[in-house]
């Protein structure tokens, strides 16, 4: 009985060891899904240094040009400026002069002012620069010095003899009307009168 018990034994064994379950695996871990990757976030170019950015744009309302002035104008408005600059009498007389020797006969109207300044020197300096210039307008403010009851008789004197260099019919006939006018002085007449006879003596008065 006993080799026959041990046999069934073994064999019993063989069969269960042959029949037993395997034991279950364990599962395998879950691996978590991988994240999606973000794109990354664009960086800013690097800045420039200033001299390489462009040039600010232009306003959208046009520009406002500064009046231009020509060469001429640059010159008689300096040479005004010089006449009534404060400064002695000497000076400012020799500058008013100057200007008529620019020729522009716009400075006439600003000349004609200077004739009422209350120094004689420059009064007379100022009929001088009108008398160089032969333009009705410098004949005109020769006129009215000369009937102007409040212009000293120096000055009406000197304005008569300017008013010949004019040579033109209406100022010839201002100097014959002073001649005759009792309104003036005896002097201006007088003076009136050789100016007229000058007049008469010039061959170009004929013209």
């Amino acid at each position: 009985m006993r080799p026959l018990l041990l046999t069934g034994l073994l064999v019993a064994a063989a069969a269960a060891h042959g029949q037993a379950p395997a034991r279950p695996r364990p599962p395998a871990p879950v691996r978590p899904a991988p994240a999606r990757e973000q794109p990354a976030p664009a960086t800013p170019p690097p800045a420039q240094p200033s001299e390489a950015l462009p040039p600010p744009t232009a306003p959208l309302l046009p520009a406002v040009e500064p009046p231009v002035t020509g060469p001429d104008d640059t010159a008689l408005l300096r040479a005004l400026l010089w006449a009534a600059k404060p400064a002695p009498e000497e000076v400012r007389a020799i500058a008013i002069e100057d200007v008529a020797l620019l020729g522009d006969a716009r400075a006439l109207d600003s000349l004609a002012t200077f004739m009422w300044d209350p120094n004689p020197r420059i009064q007379q300096a100022a009929l001088r620069a009108v008398a160089l210039f032969q333009h009705p307008r410098a004949e005109e403010i020769l006129g009215n010095v000369v009937r102007h009851p409040r212009m000293p008789d120096a000055l009406k004197i000197q304005a008569l003899n300017g008013l010949i260099f004019q040579r033109t019919p209406t100022a010839r006939r201002t100097v014959q009307d002073a001649a005759r006018d009792s309104r003036l002085t005896a002097s201006v007449q007088n003076a009136a009168r050789t100016v007229a006879t000058q007049w008469e003596a010039t061959p170009a008065a004929s013209r």
